[in-house]
């Protein structure tokens, strides 16, 4: 079988470009003929002459389908998946490819019908958009640019209007319950839907060294809750180590016990999960299957997170983890402080985490149901 993974990178590389990096190895590791079709929003130019033609195609870029026909002509393809396809390939390349192979596409956020990507205006949540209008939606700015809100909104409501996703695709993948819920209530797909949790590789169990802080792990941004982590750090009086980059790094590193040290590498991050009592993931908006917590619970480590979006399928309550609700400071802390204090129920979470994620998020059982949809989408 040859597939074809299609995908438009991003500027920053986050959870999209990681779980496409290790897609590709473990399809290749079974056999499987693999090629890439990138295209990278990082070698856009961003004149105003170049911006302006960005945002006239992005209903449908008919170069974008053009070049994939071409490149897919001189190949023998049986399936093509798509993962991001804005802004430089949109549902053209679905087009493309829809006339010549079978077509997957994993939807990893919000953006097939919210401008922004993810169902925020400001810090607000909202889901207006999802039965309603995604032009409706630009006019709050969730991009917080006028300019692309609007050329996003108008070039989503056309591609709803004219049902591009549904009939350029054959299956529509999602990696949570929960985000599947939302496609089904845009109305965009008809009941072809198949929900294919993230998975990562499952090495040998972590030893552990010690607990010595809780540890966050990603965009250090509002509506990943970091400012509410930071208020609950305080109240409780436990360290905390914060990994990542994004608009609140000068907060982030101005709050005392909170140690921010930037992006850090997979083996870097391996070593801090080894030291760390457990992982927070104190998510504000509707997170659709955050990597911080999968690769938290598979290196044995706890996980407090918020009760929104598409934790609650990755954290079991009481289990593997503590939810609370988001955006209180208060139940935040009492859930650091209550956790750290309880050691044996600390390293009984952490052996149930381990093996919760080998169960549910290994990267063979990803494979082995991705490949599974392949065969029967190509039949």
């Amino acid at each position: 079988m040859r597939v074809i993974i299609a995908h438009n990178r991003y500027r920053i590389a986050g959870g999209e470009e990681r779980h496409v990096d290790l897609l590709v190895d473990a399809l290749a590791a079974r056999g499987v003929e693999v090629e890439r079709f990138e295209r990278d929003s990082g070698d856009v130019d961003h004149s105003m002459k170049r911006r302006l033609g960005l945002a006239l195609g992005l209903a449908y870029r008919r170069s974008s389908h053009d070049d994939l026909a071409r490149w897919l002509d001189a190949r023998s393809v049986d399936v093509v998946h798509f993962h991001n396809i804005w802004p430089l390939l949109t549902p053209a390349a679905l087009h493309a490819a829809k006339d010549r192979a079978r077509v997957l596409m994993t939807i990893h956020n919000y953006r097939f019908v919210c401008p922004g990507g993810t169902l925020l205006w400001g810090d607000r949540i909202h889901d207006t958009c999802i039965t309603g209008s995604s032009l409706a939606c630009a006019i709050h700015n969730p991009r917080r640019s006028w300019p692309e809100s609007i050329a996003y909104g108008v070039a989503l409501e056309i591609q709803r209007r004219m049902s591009m996703l549904d009939r350029w695709t054959d299956v529509l993948v999602t990696p949570s319950a929960f985000a599947a819920s939302v496609i089904r209530r845009s109305g965009i797909a008809r009941g072809r839907i198949e929900v294919v949790p993230y998975g990562i590789p499952m090495r040998g169990p972590t030893r552990r060294q010690g607990r010595d802080f809780a540890l966050y792990v990603g965009r250090l941004s509002r509506e990943k809750g970091l400012e509410t982590l930071l208020e609950a750090a305080t109240r409780s009086n436990i360290p905390l180590v914060v990994a990542g980059e994004g608009p609140l790094t000068a907060i982030c590193a101005s709050v005392d016990g909170v140690k921010c040290i930037g992006r850090q590498t997979q083996s870097a991050l391996a070593e801090l999960r080894a030291r760390a009592a457990y992982a927070v993931v104190p998510s504000e908006w509707f997170d659709v299957l955050p990597f911080a917590a999968i690769e938290a619970l598979a290196a044995g480590l706890p996980v407090i997170a918020t009760r929104i979006g598409g934790l609650p399928e990755i954290i079991d309550d009481g289990e593997t983890g503590v939810l609370v609700e988001p955006r209180s400071p208060r139940a935040l802390a009492d859930a650091m402080r209550d956790l750290l204090q309880d050691a044996e129920r600390l390293e009984a979470m952490g052996k149930r985490a381990r093996k919760t994620a080998e169960r549910r998020f290994s990267i063979d059982r990803q494979a082995e149901r991705l490949l599974a949809l392949y065969e029967a989408s190509a039949a």
